[in-house]
């Protein structure tokens, strides 16, 4: 968890304050909202206009904002991380493939979106310009593709799925990924989400609203990011208890923050 003092990301609070609050929210409750994340009134006020214009945001009357169509967007994508465990089905030991060895690396701003659109779908690198994961996703090949560009792999990548390999040449899960590491991880995060459950009454409530957000958004990003391996690889049911247990953190954080929105919004009247 970030320390007090570390400042947490103006335009992702934001966006996450309006959309909990479920009702129109003032620029005044948002800049105190924000003062328990070490973010400085004038940042939230440039922001809140950044946002504006990019319609994430909007205005139903002078500083009160809503989210915009833009967020809403956002939103519903980002909701999905709770059917996790229906992304995959049974492995049976084929793999998808990426060869991107022949596209450009001198472009660091176009290689960091390839990496992050493979990473994001689990590839790991096999051979240089060689990616694979195993085919283990409910989505076909051609919408898995079509997702990658989303993301940023140039169209001219090349994906198809592998069904053998020559001797040798097989990928070798524990040297792609770091297997023991993603198992501990799930451990983790439902132990401390569970520990903090167990003893968050006994804390104020600004102080627990801190608290949940900086956890469940840690753990959402593990979600997020998770390279949903198959069980002959990790863990499956550690990463389903995971996600499970992070439904309930994220039923009951939004609770203890529509509360604190209510006393603020209360404070001002």
């Amino acid at each position: 968890m970030p320390s007090s003092e570390s400042s947490y990301p103006a335009k992702k609070l934001i966006l996450n304050l309006v959309k909990e609050a479920q009702q129109p929210i003032s620029a005044q409750v948002m800049v105190r909202m924000a003062e328990l994340f070490s973010v400085e009134a004038n940042n939230v006020r440039v922001t809140l206009n950044r946002l504006t214009r990019q319609d994430f945001l909007d205005l139903t009357e002078r500083g009160i904002y809503v989210l915009g169509p833009a967020a809403k967007h956002l939103a519903e994508r980002q909701s999905a991380w709770r059917r996790t465990e229906d992304k995959v089905r049974p492995w049976e030991g084929q793999w998808i493939a990426i060869y991107a060895a022949h596209l450009g690396r001198r472009d660091r701003k176009v290689l960091r979106q390839r990496q992050r659109a493979m990473t994001m779908l689990g590839f790991s690198e096999l051979y240089q310009g060689m990616l694979v994961r195993p085919d283990n996703l409910r989505t076909s090949l051609p919408d898995l593709t079509n997702q990658l560009f989303h993301l940023g792999l140039e169209t001219e990548a090349c994906v198809f799925r592998a069904e053998a390999f020559n001797p040798g040449a097989e990928p070798v899960p524990q040297t792609l990924w770091p297997v023991a590491e993603i198992n501990a991880r799930y451990r983790n995060n439902t132990e401390e989400m569970q520990n903090w459950r167990s003893s968050f009454e006994d804390k104020p409530l600004d102080v627990a609203a801190r608290e949940c957000f900086l956890i469940g958004d840690r753990v959402l990003r593990d979600i997020a990011y998770d390279p949903l391996l198959p069980e002959q690889i990790v863990d499956q049911q550690a990463r389903s208890e995971m996600v499970e247990t992070m439904a309930d953190f994220d039923d009951l954080g939004k609770s203890i923050w529509r509360e604190l929105i209510s006393r603020f919004i209360e404070d001002q009247t």
